[in-house]
C-alpha cells in the first residue's frame, strides 16, 4: 500500500464519489478512505469493482448494495460504525448529483453518527474531457445546467426540461437516454435551441467498453438508436459542441490570457498610464478611442450607429464619419433616400474631427428589426449609439446584459439629435462621455443621471490619472455611500504629500467626503465607507477595511536596477518581486523601471520591462555623478565604471528632483535592485 495522504477517523461514514467509472479518476482522499475502510459498500450497478478494490485491507468486508434496501444499508453502515469500524459508502460519480444519499446522511444524524463526503468527477465533466470541450466559451455559452427528466422521480414544478432549456444554456441531461425522443422534443419546443444545435451522448463515459455518438437535434434520435443506448447515458446539448469553434473563424474573447486584456496579475501589451494612453489613442472630448477599459471586451471594438427612423438614418449618416463610428440603417433606406440637403439635419464638426489619425466609419444596412441588430452588434462594439425610442432601446438591450464590467457603453437619441441619454456604462465604459461629445455635435442636451455627475461628486472609479484600482475594493458599496450622503473618510499615506493637491478636490466636490489623519480612523463607525490611496501592501490587520473600502494604487514608485552581462529577465522579474514584497509595496504602484545607458541594451531589461507594460527609463550615466553619493549605498560600480551605483541612482534620477530613496539598493546573485518614491504625480 502506497503511503495515505488522508487519515480516516474511525467510526465515521464516508460518502465517497467514484467519478464517472475510471478507476484512476477517483480522488486521492477518496482512494486513502477505501484503503483504510473496514467496510466498502459499492454501488455495484454504476461503480466497477475496480473501484471499490483499490489498495484494500485484506480484512475488509465488500458488499455491493444494488441487491440491498434502504434499511438493509444503513444498518450495516451504523453497525460498523458503532462498533468503531470505518465505513465507504461507494456512490457514482459525485454524491451532491443523484446520489440518493440525502436520506442517509439523515439517517446517521437521526443515530449520531459522524459522516463526510468525499467529492467525485461527475459525467458531465468527464464527457466534456473526453470531447476535448470547453462547455463555457465567452459570447457563446456561460452556463451549465445539471438535470434530468421525469420518471419514477418526477420533477418539481419550473424544472421541466422545456423551461431549463429556454436560455440555450450548456445542458447536460441524466438518466433520460431511455426517453431520447421526448428530450428532443422538449428541446426543440423551448425555444432555446434550434434543429442544428450539436448534441453528444455518452455511454459509459470513462469504463472500459465506453462510447458515444455525436449529431444535432435535427438526427441524434436516430443514432442513439442505432447504437442501442438505453441506460448509463448522459446527453450533452450545447453551442460549444459546435466543431467551428475551433476552427479557422473560432473565438478568441476569453479575458483570462488575452494580451490585450489588462487584469490584477498582469497588465495588457502595450499598456499606457492616464495622460500617454490617451495622446496614443485619441482623445475627443474626454472619450478615449480604442481604449480598453471596464467595459470593454477583448473582441469588442469601436463604436456603431443604429437607426430605426428615416430620418434617425439621416442623423447616424451624419454622426458616423464625426465619431469615427461604422452605421447600421433599415435596408429599406437606400443612400439616395438618405442624401443629406440643406434642409437636412447638419451637425458641428470642430477641427479635431479632422485629424488623419481617426479611423474611417463603415457603412451598411440590416434586414430585419432593429432589436435584431442590436444583439448582432452587442458582441462586436464596445460603444452602441442607439438612434430610436428610448422604449425600444431599453427592450433591445435588457435580454443581453451582463456585468456592469464588461457590458459596452450605450448611449440612445432621438432622431433630431435633441435628447441624449447614456443608457448603461456610464462611467466605467465611457457612455456619459460619449454622449456629452454627442450632446456637442448635435446641439442636443446630454442626460447624464449618474448620481455621482448630477450632484457633481467624483466619481470613485475615475479617480487619479493611471491609478489602479484594488480588485478586492468595495467600489459599488463606496460609491453608493457618496451618493447618497452618507460620511465617506478617506486616507492619503503620508509619504505620497505630493498627491494632497488632487485630493483637495476631491474633498472640494462632497461634503460628505472627510481627510483623515489616521489609517485606524476609517474604522470608526462615524464613517460608512472608506477610500484609501498608498503605494503600500495593506496589512493583515487592515484587510477588513476593503469590506467598504476602494484601495488606489498611484504609479508613485520607480525601480531602479544594475545588473550582469546577460542576466536573464525571470531572474530580474524575481529579484524585483521579492525587494516590492519585502517592503511591503505594491507592484501596482510601479511608475516605471530605470537603469543607466551602459545598460541600455540588456535584453534582460527590457523583456522585464515589456513583461510588466512599465516603461524602461535610461539614465545618462554623467547625470548619475551628480547624485549626492553621501545618500547611496557602497557600490562596485565605483571601481568598475567611475560611477556612484546604477540601481539607486538611476531610480532617484528617473524618479525627480524630489524623490526619496525608500528602499536602498537590494544586491542579488546577478543584479542589483533599489526603489524610489517620486514626489511628484
Amino acid at each position: 500500500m502506497s503511503e495515505l495522504c488522508y487519515t480516516a477517523t474511525p467510526g465515521t461514514v464516508y460518502f465517497i464519489g467514484a467519478g464517472p467509472g475510471a478507476p484512476d479518476l477517483i480522488t486521492v482522499r477518496g482512494r486513502d478512505l477505501i484503503a483504510q475502510a473496514d467496510l466498502i459498500l459499492y454501488a455495484d450497478s454504476l461503480v466497477e469493482e475496480s473501484v471499490a478494490s483499490l489498495f484494500r485491507k485484506a480484512q475488509a468486508r465488500v458488499e455491493t448494495s444494488s441487491n440491498l434496501h434502504l434499511e438493509q444499508i444503513l444498518a450495516l453502515m451504523v453497525e460498523t460504525a458503532q462498533a468503531g469500524g470505518i465505513v465507504a459508502r461507494i456512490h457514482s460519480g459525485d454524491p451532491a448529483l443523484y446520489g440518493a444519499v440525502h436520506e442517509q446522511m439523515a439517517y446517521l444524524e437521526d443515530h449520531h453518527i459522524p459522516y463526510e463526503v468525499v467529492p467525485g468527477v461527475t459525467a458531465a465533466f468527464a464527457a466534456a474531457a473526453e470531447l476535448k470541450t470547453e462547455l463555457t466559451v465567452p459570447d457563446v455559452v456561460q452556463t451549465i445546467i445539471l438535470t434530468r427528466t421525469a420518471g419514477r422521480t418526477t420533477m418539481p414544478e419550473g424544472e421541466d426540461l422545456k423551461t431549463l432549456a429556454a436560455p440555450g444554456a450548456s445542458l447536460a441531461i441524466y438518466l433520460s437516454v431511455s426517453r431520447i425522443r421526448q428530450v428532443v422534443d422538449d428541446l426543440l419546443a423551448s425555444g432555446g435551441y434550434g434543429p442544428e444545435t450539436p448534441v453528444a451522448v455518452h455511454h459509459k463515459v470513462t469504463w472500459p467498453d465506453q462510447s458515444h455518438v455525436i449529431g444535432t437535434l435535427a438526427d441524434i434520435v436516430e443514432k442513439v438508436k442505432a447504437v442501442g443506448y438505453t441506460k448509463h447515458a448522459l446527453i450533452l446539448v450545447s453551442p460549444a459542441l459546435d466543431p467551428e469553434l475551433k476552427g479557422k473563424q473560432r473565438r478568441t474573447s476569453s479575458h483570462l490570457y488575452d494580451k490585450t486584456y489588462t487584469h490584477r496579475f498582469r497588465r495588457a501589451e502595450n499598456f499606457q498610464r492616464g495622460k500617454e494612453r490617451q495622446e496614443a489613442t485619441g482623445t475627443i472630448n474626454g472619450v478615449v478611442l480604442g481604449e480598453k477599459h471596464l467595459g470593454h471586451q477583448a473582441n469588442r471594438q469601436g463604436c456603431v450607429v443604429i437607426a430605426l427612423t428615416k430620418r434617425g438614418s439621416q442623423l447616424a449618416r451624419s454622426l458616423g464619419p464625426a465619431l469615427a463610428a461604422d452605421v447600421t440603417i433599415p435596408a429599406k433606406f437606400s443612400d439616395e433616400q438618405l442624401a443629406i440637403n440643406n434642409e437636412q439635419l447638419t451637425i458641428n464638426n470642430p477641427p479635431i474631427l479632422q485629424s488623419s489619425n481617426l479611423p474611417t466609419f463603415h457603412s451598411s444596412t440590416y434586414p430585419d428589426s432593429a432589436l435584431a441588430e442590436v444583439r448582432r452588434r452587442w458582441g462586436k462594439h464596445s460603444q452602441l449609439i442607439l438612434i430610436m425610442p428610448t422604449g425600444v432601446a431599453v427592450r433591445a438591450i435588457a435580454p443581453l446584459l451582463g456585468h456592469k464590467s464588461s457590458d459596452p457603453a450605450v448611449v440612445c437619441l432621438d432622431e433630431a439629435g435633441h435628447s441624449i441619454i447614456p443608457l448603461l456604462g456610464g462611467h466605467q465604459a465611457g457612455a456619459n462621455a460619449l454622449a456629452q461629445r454627442i450632446a456637442g455635435l448635435t446641439g442636443g442636451q446630454a442626460a447624464i443621471t449618474t448620481a455621482s455627475d448630477g450632484q457633481g461628486k467624483p466619481a470613485l472609479d475615475q479617480l487619479g490619472s493611471g491609478w489602479v484600482i484594488d480588485p478586492g475594493s468595495a467600489l459599488t458599496y463606496a460609491s453608493g455611500c457618496l451618493v447618497n450622503d452618507e460620511p465617506v473618510g478617506l486616507y492619503l499615506d503620508p509619504a505620497l504629500a505630493a498627491l494632497r493637491p488632487t485630493v483637495e478636490t476631491w474633498l472640494d466636490q462632497a461634503d460628505n467626503l472627510t481627510l483623515v489623519e489616521q489609517f485606524d480612523d476609517l474604522d470608526l463607525d462615524a464613517y460608512a465607507a472608506g477610500l484609501i490611496i498608498s503605494h503600500r501592501v495593506l496589512s493583515d490587520h487592515h484587510q477588513h477595511l476593503l469590506r467598504k473600502s476602494v484601495l488606489y494604487r498611484p504609479p508613485v514608485l520607480i525601480a531602479g536596477l544594475g545588473c550582469k552581462r546577460g542576466t536573464l529577465h525571470a531572474e530580474l522579474r524575481t529579484a524585483l518581486t521579492r525587494t516590492l514584497a519585502e517592503a511591503g509595496l505594491a507592484p501596482d504602484s510601479l511608475a516605471a523601471l530605470a537603469t543607466v545607458d551602459l545598460k541600455a541594451d540588456e535584453a534582460g531589461l527590457h523583456n522585464l520591462a515589456a513583461e510588466l507594460d512599465l516603461s524602461l527609463r535610461i539614465v545618462n550615466r554623467e547625470r548619475l555623478t551628480h547624485v549626492d553619493q553621501a545618500d547611496l549605498s557602497p557600490s562596485a560600480a565605483q571601481d568598475k565604471f567611475g560611477l556612484p551605483g546604477v540601481a539607486e541612482p538611476s531610480a532617484l534620477i528617473a524618479a525627480g528632483s524630489k524623490a526619496q530613496l525608500i528602499v536602498p539598493k537590494r544586491v542579488f546573485e546577478h543584479c542589483t535592485v533599489a526603489i524610489a518614491l517620486m514626489a511628484e504625480e
